[in-house]
């Protein structure tokens, strides 16, 4: 039986003003781990603070002395890596031609459902990658767009007499709306997702749990809302040069998780100021605003920076203030011990069913496939609901939180997905395989994180 679940540069010195710090940045705020509830963040807030702290910010930068030179630091050569290659034999269970083949179909999904999804307009019903036909399909509403489907390199789906995705996301939002406006309403609820597959709405119950409203509400949209159990619960998991690279530990206050991705800092109202920073898990945040970094050690680690800026309701986090001995760059560790990074090279959403894999402290380099977008999960240990997850099926353990979650292609052409955020796991801490059922992670998706916090990460 499965126990609760687990979500797993530089900057001048300075800290924020006790202000600053008390606005929705959520540097003096609880972490994600105490269950206190964090304040969304304002853009007009941050504006101003971000204004203030970074023309400060910007001149320090200029300084001489202040800003080195990046090394020049070797990646993988041409194609897939072999440590991600190797995950993949082994979490999907798949040869290593397969494996290669999968990459290659995967890539054509997501440039086909990139092109496809603005051109259908209301028609589109969702799309998923299909791993037997090595396609993507694609719902829609009207069967006068197929052929258009066809001719874009997918599967067409005709969803009527079904559901209509907007219909479908719009029982999402009420259950959403209940959540955010009364978090107990989400009692004896692990989870609730748009399912394009099954054209319904998903709502994932926990077995020998009292439901609150939530369920309640779902139950009263009638057939549009398909109901499942699942056992257990959700809850959070957390040289002179040291590069920063993805998947490698980070400690804040007493709470170990991992660093996620290299990015720098813009803001609309500041033309040409940017800074760097990381991205990582907004819950990680524990005991204390200042966080080291392992390097590639498990043994000791360096001052690193500091939280800036977090939204516990979609957990995410940015760290900024970097120590100057630390080097950003587009880079995610693959935990070898020749420190050959994989080299991130955009933010391509790959579609449902295509394969992703996870870089972490805890558990290094593992592979899954996308489940669901979307995915409002309860971490009944915390009272809170975090919204807009994507669901996949990575081994995430503690410590893993904030890691990316990324996809590659034939090529190697690595395209980041998002940050870890929460996994359910046995009552030992373990992933759900080593008792026989289906991994259950999460991750926040990069692209939300980049157009709510104008952050963009660093690619190659």
């Amino acid at each position: 039986m499965s126990a609760p679940a687990r979500t797993h540069a530089r900057f001048p010195k300075g800290r924020p003003s006790s202000e600053s710090r008390n606005n929705n940045f959520g540097l003096g705020g609880l972490p994600f781990l105490g269950g206190q509830k964090g304040s969304e963040m304002t853009m007009k807030a941050r504006r101003l603070c971000g204004a203030l702290l970074l023309t400060v910010a910007s001149v320090l930068w200029s300084l001489p002395g202040t800003a080195q030179a990046a090394p020049t630091r070797p990646g993988d050569p041409e194609g897939p890596s072999r440590a991600v290659l190797q995950a993949m034999e082994r979490d999907l269970h798949l040869d290593a031609t397969a494996a290669r083949r999968r990459l290659a179909d995967e890539a054509a999904a997501a440039k086909a459902e990139a092109a496809l999804v603005p051109a259908l307009g209301s028609a589109y019903a969702g799309s998923w990658f299909d791993a037997e036909s090595g396609k993507l399909v694609v719902g829609i509403t009207d069967t006068a767009h197929a052929q258009q489907v066809r001719e874009g390199g997918a599967i067409p789906k005709a969803t009527s007499p079904g559901f209509g995705l907007a219909e479908l996301n719009a029982i999402k939002g009420r259950l959403d709306a209940l959540a955010k406006a009364t978090p107990s309403a989400a009692a004896g609820v692990l989870s609730w997702h748009v399912d394009p597959v099954a054209d319904r709405v998903v709502v994932t119950i926990l077995a020998g749990r009292a439901q609150g409203a939530l369920a309640k509400a779902a139950a009263a949209a009638g057939p549009a809302v398909r109901f499942e159990t699942a056992t257990g619960s959700a809850v959070a998991t957390v040289d002179d040069w040291t590069y920063v690279d993805g998947g490698e530990g980070i400690l804040s206050g007493s709470e170990v998780c991992s660093l996620g991705y290299n990015a720098r800092l813009t803001y609309p109202d500041l033309p040409g100021v940017s800074d760097p920073v990381i991205i990582s898990a907004g819950h990680c945040l524990k005991d204390s605003t200042a966080v080291s970094g392992f390097g590639n050690s498990k043994i000791y680690s360096y001052s690193l920076g500091r939280w800036w800026m977090r939204d516990l309701n979609y957990d995410w986090g940015i760290i900024g203030s970097l120590s100057s001995r630390w080097m950003q760059g587009p880079w995610i560790s693959q935990h070898r011990p020749d420190d050959i990074p994989l080299i991130v090279h955009g933010t391509q959403q790959r579609p449902i069913g295509s394969s992703v894999c996870k870089s972490g402290r805890t558990t290094n380099i593992t592979c899954g496939v996308i489940r669901w977008r979307g995915e409002s999960v309860n971490q009944t240990d915390l009272g809170r609901v975090v919204f807009n997850l994507t669901r996949d099926t990575t081994c995430t353990e503690p410590g893993d939180s904030g890691g990316p979650h990324y996809s590659g292609d034939y090529s190697g052409n690595i395209q980041a997905q998002g940050i870890g955020s929460t996994s359910q796991l046995t009552k030992s801490g373990r992933c759900l395989q080593t008792i026989g059922q289906e991994n259950r992670s999460w991750y926040v998706e990069i692209g939300y994180i980049q157009s709510y916090t104008g952050a963009r990460i660093l690619t190659g």
